[in-house]
């Protein structure tokens, strides 16, 4: 990792991640390549399944994919069409997903627990030739389909996995043995920078989603980091399905690291995160911030046997250096570590801390990342400027499906993607994350930045999570901010303690005047994204409530 550092080019003011090169053919879909890694090492471990205890080897995998490939293409679906997965880490949702992909038919995973609205918005975005569902979100899937479907047009079918109902399509009918498995071939869908893989969801913690178009460039793209990633058959976890940018990426990695992907259809809880770990003896997992949180909190984690983890990934929102600093603590007897990553369901992995941990800092830019920071007129800043992060790969950015006008308007005109995001680099080329640009808020003129007072109220003791934003104060025509918290149980921490330790540490603007308030749990996204808009609706009718 010595040579593994970020580069500033002062003339164009812009920071770039080591250049390298794919091992595999960059023309090739991704189709080609995983079935010819799966002829390589049929009887090598690729998936675990911890709620039924079955695993599936290369051969059983690639078997799977093909009869997937062969009895879609026999019905009628064709390169183009798009096929919705509303679906749990299931046992064949993988060897599905992968035959789409070899197939050039473009899937748009969707949060299982999503609700009627957001399948319906996605379900009439995408407009899909075939849809996918589990046994316990079919009923909500089917009216959603109902309601995105323009009236007289025939509903695609649902095809359910794991269900026990004779009114429904099986998905595992497509599964059949066909008889030619061993000759088929998978083909070459034409330029993979143009090619749709996936349609990914965009985080939706400010509005509704958007369909992320991922191309086959930008799948190969995602699975460079597998070299930070020993080859070894170690076993990787993590909570998120294929909706995530995390989940698909999970997917693709055992291609390129010969790792293992362990699977549950369950949600996130500390009891199933623990078990993963010491029974699968789980070596690398991703985790949201507050999934981390919670981890910490637990009362078992102190004593269970987490010797085999050796890295604790944590991403998707603002990382407090506290949390870390627990997490190393725990895992550095055993040689494990917390890291850090930034970056978006649009372009990826940004920056991450793999090389050493730097208070405060992602790390550096990842492989083939470029990066500008500009102020609030489009000026270009240089090192320890803060302003705008624009990202760009060296796989352009696919554009929103369905959406020109939203494609246009999120890269510039050399193309790097506005993230919304506010940060700055370095004099050491470690990227600094700062907030959300849309969660800055101001009082009275001046600049109230949310995760800095997050980080203070994390740091108070009985505190498991918080969430602080502004809220409107029509009396004096400002933003005030305000905190929700969430307590470590059995705490007594109350509103006047938490007041008084903040103002012992801010300038007076930054005082907590939308008061402190007390919640059992946060508005979290699928993800387990904190949903900050929920979050003020939630403060606004308290506010009223109380002051009725």
């Amino acid at each position: 990792m010595a040579n593994y550092r970020t580069v500033y080019d002062e003339t164009t003011r812009t920071w770039h991640g080591p250049t390298v090169k794919h091992l595999f053919n960059p023309e090739a879909s991704m189709g080609q390549i995983m079935l010819e890694v799966l002829s390589r090492s049929p009887d090598r471990v690729m998936q675990q399944d911890m709620d039924t205890g079955r695993s599936l080897t290369y051969a059983e995998f690639r078997t799977r994919l093909i009869r997937f490939a062969q009895n879609l293409t026999k019905v009628g679906l064709r390169p183009g069409e798009v096929v919705v997965l509303a679906n749990a880490n299931s046992e064949n949702l993988a060897p599905l997903a992968c035959a789409l992909l070899t197939i050039g038919v473009p899937f748009n995973p969707l949060a299982p627990a999503f609700n009627e609205d957001d399948m319906e918005n996605m379900l009439r975005t995408t407009k899909p030739k075939l849809v996918f569902a589990d046994a316990d979100n079919y009923e909500v899937v089917r009216k959603a389909l109902e309601r995105a479907v323009p009236r007289g047009d025939t509903l695609p079918p649902i095809y359910v996995f794991e269900c026990t109902r004779d009114d429904v399509k099986h998905a595992e009918d497509f599964m059949k043995e066909t008889g030619s498995e061993e000759t088929f071939v998978a083909p070459y869908l034409g330029d993979s920078k143009k090619t749709v893989a996936a349609i990914l969801c965009s985080s939706g913690t400010s509005g509704p989603h958007k369909g992320v178009q991922v191309t086959h460039a930008a799948c190969m793209h995602m699975t460079l980091r597998t070299r930070f990633f020993d080859a070894t058959p170690s076993v990787h976890f993590n909570f998120s399905a294929l909706h995530w940018a995390t989940g698909f990426a999970s997917m693709l990695t055992p291609f390129f690291s010969g790792t293992i992907r362990l699977i549950t259809r369950k949600s996130f809880s500390e009891r199933q995160f623990l078990e993963a770990v010491e029974k699968y003896r789980v070596e690398a997992i991703f985790l949201p911030t507050a999934y981390s949180n919670a981890v910490m909190a637990h009362p078992r984690t102190k004593t269970a046997d987490l010797s085999s983890l050796k890295i604790w990934m944590i991403g998707g929102s603002h990382v407090p250096e506290e949390l870390r600093d627990r997490i190393d603590a725990l895992l550095r007897p055993t040689g494990g570590r917390s890291v850090t990553t930034y970056g978006s369901s649009e372009n990826g992995a940004c920056a991450m801390d793999i090389p050493k941990r730097k208070p405060g800092a992602t790390g550096p830019l990842m492989l083939n990342t470029m990066i500008r920071i500009v102020d609030e007129n489009g000026n270009r800043l240089g090192v320890g400027k803060q302003g705008e992060l624009l990202t760009k790969m060296s796989v352009e950015f696919g554009g929103y499906y369905g959406n020109e006008e939203a494609s246009r308007n999120a890269i510039d005109s050399d193309g790097f993607f506005w993230t919304g995001d506010i940060g700055y680099i370095d004099e050491e080329g470690y990227l600094h994350v700062v907030d959300r640009k849309k969660d800055i808020f101001k009082y009275s003129g001046l600049q109230v930045v949310p995760t800095e007072l997050e980080a203070i109220i994390t740091a108070i003791e009985g505190v498991q999570e918080v969430c602080v934003v502004g809220i409107r104060n029509t009396q004096n025509a400002t933003d005030v901010p305000a905190a929700v918290i969430v307590k470590r149980p059995d705490s007594k921490l109350d509103a006047s303690q938490v007041r008084s330790i903040v103002d012992g540490q801010v300038s007076d603007y930054k005082r907590l005047r939308g008061g402190v308030h007390f919640l059992p749990e946060l508005p979290k996204t699928q993800t387990g994204k904190v949903m900050r808009r929920k979050v003020i609706e939630m403060i606004s009718r308290m506010n009223h409530n109380n002051a009725s």
